[in-house]
């Protein structure tokens, strides 16, 4: 009845409703995912392979830089920059240093000076009066220093005192502005040795940075077989290289072992990339179009169909076969462009049922049958008369063609069809066309159609 309660097959159906929906949902949101992380892998071997291209196109003297032997010497350049850098930093650090140093030498001037000016007026003043009377003790004084002078002269003060009483006034001056003078002076060789220190440490890593430039200089030169310099464009062109080879953390460390994988290798595997992301976009299309919903491994054979798919048209356009529009950009050993065979790939996995049979007809020409082999034919009439006529013996040709006497005589009587090449040395012989000579029509036949008419 119209109206009447639901039957269970009924809620049945309405409870499959969300598990469906559910499944669609789960299944859509994972093929997503799964194509948009897959094409990101896409761009990283795919921007491997191009970084790849263009370094391998670096030329030296007229020869290419292999990547294996940037690689090598980006550990060696990698090893002196980091140093360079650790120097340089120490040198900033080192400057700035001597820098504070140097004002606190300056400052430390202004307190020093003074000091010293006045202790070494009244010095002089008495190695002038000793020089008198003492000219040995005078010039002795004058090769020590102010705290020399001052220590020698509280030593024999009372011994000149006693002699020279006179010399009271100023013995009193020099001892007292000694004692404020000494200080000052064990602070100037604090001072002073600090100022050294820190000039001497500048110089040292001057001539440090001097060296490791030199060394880099040297790793570059390796690079030409004389060991001259390289020119500044060629060197530039390969810090350049070197620098985007220096990749640090994991992704860097990555994307520096896709770009020193073998050419051949990487690019194959972008390859079989792009044609897994082929597979992917086709079953997306599906999808979104068709509601079209798989089992998981009916996904997992229609992305390896596509990985081989790639592979295999990949191998036949590089063979040189014409299964694309321009076999010639991937043919023989021509350079290979990276875009072209990310592209190529793609559409073999998106159109992989198109790329087989592409291949199978390629295939169908290289693997067709033979042509049927050129069948004998039968003498028009019996050539002994032709032969007489030619004044030639027809012996003869039978002992070339290695022929037993009952198949010749057939052969030249019509009876049995003659082999190609057998027709072609009878034709020589007689100097006649061979049209001429034989028929394709055998002898019953021919004479039914005379008998008809």
């Amino acid at each position: 009845m119209v109206g009447g309660p639901a039957t269970p097959a009924t809620d049945a159906k309405a409870g499959d409703a969300r598990p469906s929906t559910l499944r669609e949902w789960t299944t859509s949101t994972l093929l997503i995912a799964f194509t948009i992380g897959l094409g990101l892998l896409c761009v990283v071997v795919l921007s491997c392979t191009l970084t790849q291209t263009r370094m391998s196109s670096i030329a030296i003297n007229g020869v290419n830089v292999t990547i294996w032997k940037l690689d090598d010497t980006r550990k060696q350049w990698a090893g002196i920059r980091d140093q360079i850098s650790n120097q340089s930093d120490a040198l900033t650090a080192a400057q700035a240093d001597l820098s504070e140093a140097t004002e606190a030498n300056a400052k430390f001037e202004l307190e020093y000076r003074p000091a010293r000016t006045a202790l070494d007026a009244q010095l002089q003043a008495f190695v002038s009066r000793v020089n008198e009377f003492d000219p040995k003790f005078a010039d002795a004084m004058k090769e020590e220093g102010p705290v020399e002078r001052v220590n020698r002269i509280e030593a024999t003060k009372d011994a000149l005192l006693k002699e020279h009483p006179e010399l009271q006034p100023l013995i009193d001056d020099i001892v007292k502005l000694g004692e404020a003078y000494k200080p000052i002076d064990s602070k100037r060789i604090v001072v002073r040795g600090v100022l050294t220190a820190k000039r001497d440490r500048v110089k040292e890593l001057q001539e440090s940075l001097k060296s490791l430039r030199a060394s880099l200089d040297e790793l570059f030169a390796h690079f030409t077989s004389s060991r001259e310099q390289i020119d500044d464009p060629t060197r530039a062109r390969l810090e350049n290289a070197l620098f985007e080879l220096y990749s640090e953390g994991f992704l860097g460390r990555l994307i520096n072992k896709l770009i020193i994988t073998p050419p051949d290798i990487l690019t194959l595997g972008l390859v079989i990339l792009m044609g897994i992301l082929g597979s992917a976009l086709q079953m997306t299309h599906a999808l979104i179009k068709q509601n079209r919903i798989l089992r998981a491994g009916a996904y997992f054979l229609r992305l390896s169909v596509g990985a081989i798919t790639a592979l295999v048209i990949f191998i036949v356009a590089k063979a040189g076969v014409p299964v694309i529009a321009d076999a010639s950009r991937l043919g023989g050993d021509a350079p290979i462009n990276p875009y072209f065979v990310s592209f190529l790939a793609i559409i073999s996995g998106l159109m992989s049922e198109n790329a087989i049979l592409s291949v199978q007809a390629q295939a169908a020409r290289f693997f067709a049958p033979e042509a049927a082999p050129e069948k004998g034919r039968w003498a028009r009439f019996d050539l002994r008369e032709a032969f007489s006529q030619a004044s030639r013996n027809p012996d003869n040709v039978k002992r070339l063609l290695n022929a037993e006497d009952n198949q010749f005589d057939a052969w030249i009587s019509g009876k049995q069809p003659i082999p190609p090449n057998a027709q072609t040395m009878i034709a020589g012989v007689l100097e006649r066309p061979m049209r001429d000579l034989f028929t394709d029509i055998p002898p019953d036949e021919a004479a039914e159609s005379t008998d008809g008419a």
